[in-house]
Formats: C-alpha cells, structure tokens, sequence
C-alpha cells in the first residue's frame, strides 16, 4: 500500500491536465521525449518539467533504449498505478487477480505481438494472452526477421513453472501471417518499434502501441535469463490487464 505522503504525490502529479494527459498517452504506448513532443505540442522545457514530476511521484519511469542508447523511453510504472487504484478502490486497476482470467470482452480483439525475432518478449506475451484473457484476446506473435529457434529454453521454462502451456508456440515470421486482421499491433522490441521493419501493408491502418521490454536472452547466464524471464512474465501480466480492461472501458460507455 502506499504512504499518504505517496498518494499525496500521485495526486499533485495527476492535478494538472497536461500531466494528465501525458499520463493517458503512456497507459497506451511508451514514449520517447520527441514521440512526447510530437503528440503533444509542449515545448521541451514545459514538457521536460511535467515529465520530472510524473517522474518524481512515481508514476511514471524512464529507461535508456536497447536499440539506441541515446534515447530514452518514458512509460507508466503500473506497479505504483496499481498501488494507487488499490488505494483508491475503483474499478480498473491494474492490478491482476491471482491467478483467475480476466474478464471477457462482447468483441475479443485480435493482437499481434511484435518483435524483432519472436523469440522471447513477443512469444511469451502470447502464451500469457491465451492462458489469462481467453475470452478477451486472440493474441498472435511474429518477427520480422526469421527467428533463431523456434521456442527458447527459458520461456518454456518459466511458463511451466507458472502452469502456462507453451503447446502450439513456435517463432514465425511477420510474413507467416499475410492475410490474418489485427485490431491491436505492439511492439515489445525497442529495435523494431525505432525502425522501419513494420511498415508494411499487413498493418496499415491498424492502430499500434509499443511496450519497451527487457530482452531475457541478452543475459550471458542461465540463471540471469530465468530471472529476467520472471520479470518479464509479471511485466506482461500487468500490461495486459491494462489492455484488456482499457478495451472492456471502451465497449461500455461512459455515464
């Protein structure tokens, strides 16, 4: 739970609406300060101060990119979102169930996880979407390079440890998918999200969000993969139950 001094925080954080509307843009995508910039119209200084705020309260974190060391990613910390939804006891936190599936969706979507090689990041995400939103998404993974193998070690490891089934999860291409709609694209590749591998006619006009993700095989050790491993399945835990409770808000309108 978090101190009053912290709700305090998030409070003055979130009571002033271009920090609020930075807030909204990062629960859908991480950002760079120019993507920021761009979205938003602020200047750099004004956005650089909102941004230090965000920052300092908790809310929001920035980590330096895999792809280019000189940029850095601006996302939501939804461990501390979903500290202060608990608090604030309202519906729509991010915060997921123990183990039970998330809720069901009138109109599942259909999610393309994306990365460079489908081999951790992007597989992963799909074995978690099938096994906790069975009734909200119909998740596929792809790369756009051909992958190095078709199911790492460590991923089938991890999800075992956690009854995940990895039956059916084999790393493909981009390509492997021609002819299949999408309703939601994410990047969980920094590298790919940066580049031009997703500008292709496959995903034209479908709306993406970009999720910068540890990379567990950049690990030199076994135990420093299955560690990351870890991380990276809570990680996608919480982000999915943003997702699919950001789609069930949308399916029903507002009072």
């Amino acid at each position: 739970m978090l101190s009053e001094s912290q709700v305090i925080e998030v409070f003055k954080a979130l009571a002033d609406s271009n920090r609020l509307a930075l807030f909204r843009l990062l629960l859908e995508s991480d950002l760079t300060n120019s993507e920021l910039m761009d979205k938003t119209s602020l200047r750099q200084n004004l956005l650089s101060h909102h941004l230090n705020i965000l920052v300092e309260s908790g809310l929001v974190r920035v980590q330096r990119s895999i792809g280019d060391a000189r940029r850095h990613y601006f996302s939501v910390d939804l461990a501390r979102a979903g500290q202060f939804a608990a608090w604030w006891e309202r519906h729509g936190s991010c915060t997921p169930d123990r183990d039970q599936a998330l809720p069901a969706l009138r109109r599942p979507r259909r999610v393309l996880f994306l990365c460079r090689r489908n081999s951790a990041r992007s597989l992963m995400a799909e074995a978690l979407a099938r096994h906790f939103a069975p009734d909200a998404l119909i998740p596929f993974s792809a790369g756009i390079e051909e992958p190095e193998e078709a199911l790492p070690e460590v991923v089938g490891r991890v999800l075992a440890e956690h009854g995940i089934s990895a039956a059916g999860l084999v790393g493909k291409t981009l390509d492997e998918l021609a002819g299949q709609p999408f309703d939601q694209v994410i990047t969980v590749c920094d590298t790919v999200h940066e580049g031009e591998g997703i500008d292709t006619p496959l995903l034209h006009g479908v709306p993406q969000a970009h999720w910068s993700l540890n990379d567990p095989l950049e690990a030199t050790t076994p135990a420093e993969q299955d560690r990351l491993a870890r991380e990276l399945l809570a990680e996608l835990r919480l982000r999915l139950t943003c997702l699919v409770r950001r789609f069930a808000a949308e399916e029903t309108p507002e009072a």
